[in-house]
């Protein structure tokens, strides 16, 4: 394996989400000049959310400015309808059609709006049509004359409703935003004609007559159903997009199964298509792409593992998005489990290879620390035993979607709040529960400690029926020796997971190097890799026989799982 592989970005060597990688920058700048100054607080992948949210957008307004001003053509063609529904209706279609090209013009001649900025450009182009048709439905009905106004009772809820529906259906279909979001948003646009219909039959007693005879009972459930499907629609429209995705894959990756998933995505199985290499690639949901943590947290994953060439750490090959939306990196694939899985399906691990593990995520730890990199979400799920090479029990760090840059740095990426306990609860170190001192590298010291703890024992350092009781454990209580659980464990090994779990930092080790050291002085006899080869061999066939091991299979047999029809 190559010591560093070749990435498709430069990146900003103080891990700032201030600054684009330079390829990205320069596609941008081909219609945005100001592309590489994003404001503080943004990324490259805000960056694309926003470009998406531009294209989107600038359709939408488009069409719906061609809408308007094709009625205001006929109007001003016709006649009979100026003399129906005179002057002033022409006039405010012409202010809504100005309103609409405008809010183009201004998307398609400036691409350098920020988020905030083609939000405001949305709400001006969804608002201003429904504020013209609330204006429309309550000047004509209060106009009306009763007598047309009963004869015309039956198509009156359809006429008020279709202009709505029109308006639900091209935000649904055309505006990216989460579930949530377009939920919201649909509901404002059912509310809206409702309401104004209720008021205008407080102030005109046919009106009244026309909307509780039925009338606003079928208005309710046609725009009902007009929100539903536009809100499935939305959701389909992304599903049939993901769906369509996954058949012609990333870029130049082919995506073969899916292998993981999680809070903000899914992992798959992927190859590249000229090189005929397996990776993984991440990809962020859709409904996601608003998150502002969400995309923080993915970027700085990227950003953090990108910079990082230590061969026991995962390698980024790639980065970016697609026109759908979905963002993704690619990454390396690793044939193989995470030591969580291990312990979990075939037990607690000898003490001989755990030190085999420990010191090569040691050597990782090691330069992401002299980066001034935590990894603060150090844990077995987050540490994986793989194949490279023709060699096993290769250890490669994984998730760097929490790291911190502790130097002083008005710009490192912070996902948290202050105060907030970040990684998991069973392998948090107290600092991070309390609040007391700065979280710094002994954190991680902690943390890869207590993974070692649930390694040799297969239990965590603290059980409990919450999360809060757990984490709240980790400041408190005593730990439990490792030999009342295991007694095969070396006193030795015991010994310096303890010192790992001391709840004051200054009584662990200090760095990593320095418990690389004690691991290494330990008299113990050598993980070969002719055991290890022999474990996994075992480990496949135990995953044929066992029901309940196929996911552990599909890992093991990696390489049957690359053709196309697998």
């Amino acid at each position: 394996m190559s010591s560093k592989q070749e990435t498709p970005s430069e990146v900003n060597p103080d891990h700032s989400p201030t600054s684009l990688p330079k390829e990205f920058v320069k596609e941008a700048g081909k219609f945005c000049p100001y592309a590489g100054v994003v404001t503080r607080g943004s990324g490259m992948f805000q960056e694309q959310g926003r470009v998406l949210l531009l294209s989107r957008l600038r359709m939408a307004s488009l069409i719906l400015a061609f809408a308007t001003g094709a009625f205001l053509i006929r109007g001003l063609l016709l006649r009979e309808f100026r003399e129906v529904h005179g002057q002033e209706l022409l006039i405010f279609d012409a202010v809504l059609t100005g309103i609409l090209f405008a809010v183009s013009g201004l998307l398609w001649l400036n691409p350098c709006l920020c988020l905030w900025r083609l939000r405001i450009c949305e709400a001006i182009t969804f608002g201003a049509p429904a504020a013209f048709f609330i204006w429309l439905q309550f000047s004509e009905l209060c106009a009306c004359d009763p007598e047309v106004l009963t004869k015309m009772a039956f198509a009156f809820p359809l006429k008020t409703v279709i202009p709505w529906m029109i308006l639900i259906y091209t935000y649904g279909f055309f505006i990216p935003n989460s579930l949530r979001g377009v939920m919201a948003v649909v509901s404002l646009m059912v509310i809206s004609p409702i309401v104004s219909a209720v008021m205008t039959g407080m102030k005109v007693v046919d009106v009244s007559d026309v909307l509780y005879s039925g009338g606003l009972s079928e208005m309710v459930i046609l725009l009902l159903i007009s929100a539903t499907t536009a809100v499935y629609g939305s959701y389909r429209v992304g599903s049939l997009r993901r769906e369509a995705f996954d058949a012609k894959g990333v870029g130049m990756y082919t995506l073969r199964q899916q292998i993981g998933s999680g809070g903000m995505g899914e992992v798959y199985l992927a190859e590249h298509r000229l090189l005929k290499r397996p990776c993984a690639i991440k990809l962020i949901r859709r409904d996601k792409v608003d998150d502002e943590n969400v995309l923080l947290r993915f970027e700085s994953e990227v950003q953090a593992t990108a910079g990082l060439t230590h061969p026991n750490t995962i390698e980024i090959y790639d980065y970016g998005h697609t026109e759908e939306g979905t963002f993704y990196y690619a990454m390396e694939f690793l044939p193989g489990l995470n030591l969580q899985e291990i312990v979990e399906r075939f037990g607690a691990l000898p003490p001989e290879r755990v030190v085999y593990l420990l010191k090569q995520v040691c050597s990782a730890l090691a330069e992401a620390h002299h980066k001034k990199l935590i990894h603060r979400d150090i844990k077995p799920g987050n540490i994986f035993s793989a194949e490279r090479g023709g060699l096993y029990d290769v250890a490669k760090l994984l998730d760097f979607g929490l790291v911190k840059d502790s130097r002083q740095d008005k710009n490192s990426l912070d996902l948290t709040m202050e105060g907030a306990v970040v990684g998991s609860p069973l392998y948090t170190s107290p600092e991070v529960v309390t609040g007391d001192g700065k979280p710094d590298f002994r954190s991680d010291i902690y943390s890869l400690g207590a993974a070692a703890y649930y390694l040799l024992t297969g239990k965590p350092v603290f059980e409990g029926d919450s999360a809060l009781k757990v984490v709240f454990a980790h400041a408190s209580q005593k730990v439990r020796p490792l030999t009342e659980i295991n007694s095969e464990i070396p006193s030795g090994l015991e010994a310096i997971i303890l010192k790992c779990l001391e709840k004051k930092p200054e009584n662990r080790f200090q760095t990593v190097e320095a418990l690389s050291r004690a691991l290494n002085k330990l008299q113990l006899k050598e993980w070969t890799q002719e055991q290890a080869a022999s474990w996994w061999s075992d480990a496949e066939q135990l995953a044929q026989q066992e029901p309940g091991l196929e996911y552990a299979s599909d890992y093991l047999k990696a390489t049957t799982i690359l053709p196309v029809n697998a």
